[in-house]
């Protein structure tokens, strides 16, 4: 028997993704969330009949924490564990049947050790029931674009945020990072954009990065990656008090990724780091 117990001015930067590097912040396309299905059979001791069989129900779960090594290796990964669900609903005997790593059999153990059912019947009286719980360790994207930024990235503002367009230059970041085009959709020959909205905060790095638009959802995390690693100087107004800015960023997806080549904004051209040179955006 098995149970399934704020208006954003846009910035008119485009970059072109560069190609698939063996890079920590291009490598990882994460799910968010973690998950589990039960598959329930009476204990040795328990009666059985050919009805009136029903498995434990959850009644409290606890969710497992993804291992801090593994979760800064950007690792997902599955486990099972295997338990009796005695009379009294509570876990007995629990172990780690499988673990796709020995680190996330120990976390799945220690989070279903916490876990309440009520009882598995037959007949309707209470029995004791081995249950097998798999539970799926999969990192969301805030989390994967957090653990690579090293730094909180998505924190509440409770300050005036300016956009771009009302400042005197549009911001130009220290050094461009263009996103690379996704492994999967190579030799795809699928072209598109990504459009980023960011908040610029007052030390200029990149805050609360949001997609507005892609054309492919294999443009996404690369593009909110790509983003998340620009710093900018400073921004300040006429009272050279720094402040919170936003704007969005537009990256192009071409079909054989390229070389970044120069950028321009509306206002005033950029030149990376590398010496790459940015051509001029138009819209």
């Amino acid at each position: 028997m098995i149970t399934r117990l704020p208006n954003l001015a846009r910035c008119p930067m485009v970059v072109r993704p560069m190609p698939y590097r063996t890079l920590r912040w291009f490598l990882f396309l994460g799910m968010a969330g973690w998950s589990q299905a039960i598959a329930a059979e009476p204990a040795a001791s328990a009666p059985v009949s050919a009805g009136g069989l029903r498995a434990p129900v959850v009644m409290r779960s606890v969710a497992p924490e993804h291992p801090p090594e593994l979760r800064q290796q950007l690792t997902n990964g599955d486990a099972e564990v295997e338990c009796l669900v005695g009379v009294d609903g509570k876990i007995h005997e629990a172990k780690v049947s499988s673990a796709s790593h020995p680190e996330f059999g120990e976390a799945a153990l220690a989070a279903v050790r916490q876990w309440e059912f009520k009882a598995g019947e037959s007949e309707g009286k209470p029995v004791p029931m081995r249950v097998k719980i798999p539970i799926a360790f999969r990192m969301s994207r805030e989390t994967i674009i957090e653990t690579l930024a090293s730094r909180p990235v998505f924190v509440e503002v409770n300050e005036t945020v300016v956009p771009a367009e009302q400042l005197p230059k549009w911001p130009l970041p220290k050094r461009f990072h263009p996103p690379g085009y996704p492994t999967e959709l190579r030799g795809s020959g699928k072209r598109g954009k990504a459009v980023v909205a960011v908040v610029i905060n007052k030390e200029g790095r990149v805050i609360n990065p949001r997609i507005v638009k892609a054309t492919h959802p294999e443009f996404v995390l690369p593009s909110l990656v790509a983003a998340t690693v620009l710093e900018f100087p400073p921004q300040t107004m006429a009272d050279k008090q720094a402040i919170f800015v936003s704007m969005e960023i537009q990256y192009d997806f071409a079909g054989e990724a390229k070389a970044p080549t120069e950028n321009k904004s509306k206002k005033e051209k950029g030149r990376s780091d590398a010496g790459d040179e940015e051509k001029p955006a138009k819209k």
